[in-house]
């Protein structure tokens, strides 16, 4: 087993970080104990946030011994790695460029490539959900199938659609409700990625895979635009 750090991340919070060699490595070691965590409920832990190869525990220092919760991550992070069950598949409808996705045409030039072979390889591809971030639990995901690094825009926009998709680096993400941002966006899905009125609103979790299927206007429009996690 690789070893792991723990060390502080503001008065009230801890940083776990795995030396392990590859960053995939990394990341299956921050969700698995970030998954043993929210099971066991330590007391005082008031939020446990996995990224792509960092754990994040933060505490009530009043109710929590920080020494004894670094000895508690220290010693579940050396652990053996049980198996864990394989995330699901989702296809999630797309329409690619235009009004849907305004970046898209600029991020194939950049790219090299026509629009038409952009959509190609990006809806060819399996992209695994890394973590759900902001805004409202975006499933960031990675798994791009282009050799080079996608750039931000210099500026942000002010508000962007729900269910925008958008990519930058080598990683996408989606936007679940309409929020600001400077991601490039490259299409939209008419469907909900997140459900608020519901106890658990986000279906798509980490280690999920995402396919893209692309639509046309017309499907677009006459697609109800219903919770994704109701279509299963």
């Amino acid at each position: 087993m690789n070893a792991a750090r723990v060390t502080p991340y503001g008065d009230s919070a801890l940083l776990v970080e795995s030396d392990a060699p590859h960053v995939t490595q990394r990341w299956e070691a921050a969700h698995r104990l970030g998954a043993s965590l929210r099971a066991s409920t330590p007391p005082g832990v008031e939020g446990i946030i996995a990224t792509f190869d960092t754990l994040v525990v933060e505490f009530d220092p009043l109710r929590t011994d920080v020494a004894d919760l670094t000895s508690r991550l220290l010693a579940e992070s050396a652990a053996p790695a049980r198996g864990t069950a394989p995330g699901r598949e989702w296809i999630i409808p797309i329409l690619y460029g235009g009004d849907a996705g305004p970046d898209m045409v600029a991020v194939a030039d950049e790219l090299g490539i026509t629009p038409d072979d952009f959509v190609d390889q990006h809806s060819s591809a399996s992209w695994r959900v890394a973590f759900n971030g902001a805004p409202g639990g975006a499933p960031l995901h990675e798994g791009s199938p282009f050799a080079s690094s996608i750039r931000r825009r210099p500026e942000p926009r002010i508000r962007i659609p729900a269910g925008s998709l958008a990519v930058a680096g080598h990683q996408g993400t989606f936007y679940t409700i309409p929020a600001p941002g400077g991601w490039r966006l490259i299409g939209r899905t008419p469907l909900r990625l997140i459900a608020p009125e519901r106890p658990e609103f986000v279906a798509i979790q980490p280690g999920d895979i995402l396919r893209f299927r692309p639509i046309s206007a017309a499907e677009f429009a006459a697609t109800e635009p219903q919770f994704v996690g109701s279509r299963r």
